[in-house]
């Protein structure tokens, strides 16, 4: 992203954000579909990151302010994210989790904080703003974090392609009770006993398609744990 005396370009920054899956090339704010099936905490936390280190990175420069606009284009993504992953829209989602975005979680020792958005409303120069970790965040390598918690990352089960997969959810299983016999892919997905498996985008359409619907459990490529 240059260097730390560059003034932040907004529309190259634009530029990276929509070949990231952010927004438009126009600069229009869209949902991060691979993100959908991360837990609603891991989600704010990579949006708070790339919104956080693009502004650290940038912080000294005199046009700092026109941040605001990439600020804005993350906070929508979100929105529009957490809108896609609950079905719902997006007043619906600002009801649910308040401006910032944000929501409660539980540490291991059973207290609760809360994991926000990040949204800076103070755009003067200051040299000690937000300083935590490293200043210069990849807008790919925050991915990298949580993904294990929630296996992205992990070769398709089905294919074994080793590039970019999502998480398949199993939702609808949970719903069939205990007499009514699966069909379908269903019978793979009762048989795994798992509440999401990693497969690469193309074997996931042709799931959603019916395609895998005569798949047996010793077709997978691997048994995902």
């Amino acid at each position: 992203m240059g260097n730390g005396n560059e003034s932040p370009n907004a529309e190259t920054l634009v530029k990276r954000l929509s070949e990231r899956g952010f927004c438009t090339t126009q600069g229009t704010p869209r949902a991060k579909s691979g993100w959908i099936y991360l837990d609603t905490d891991q989600i704010i936390r990579l949006y708070s990151s790339v919104n956080r280190g693009i502004q650290n990175y940038y912080r000294f420069v005199d046009n700092w302010k026109s941040l605001s606009r990439i600020q804005y284009i993350l906070e929508f993504s979100l929105a529009k994210t957490l809108a896609h992953k609950f079905k719902t829209s997006l007043p619906q989602v600002f009801k649910r989790f308040g401006k910032p975005i944000h929501v409660m979680v539980r540490n291991s020792d059973g207290k609760e904080r809360t994991v926000a958005f990040f949204l800076n409303h103070d755009w003067s120069r200051k040299r000690d703003a937000f300083t935590t970790g490293n200043p210069a965040i990849d807008l790919l390598q925050t991915t990298i974090r949580l993904r294990t918690r929630s296996k992205l990352g992990k070769p398709c089960c089905i294919c074994n392609e080793t590039g970019q997969t999502v998480m398949h959810h199993v939702r609808h299983i949970r719903k069939l009770s205990d007499k009514k016999e699966p069909t379908g892919f269903n019978r793979v997905l009762r048989a795994l006993n798992r509440k999401q498996i990693p497969v690469c985008p193309t074997c996931h359409g042709k799931i959603h398609r019916g395609t895998y619907d005569g798949l047996k459990l010793g077709d997978l490529a691997y048994i995902p744990r």
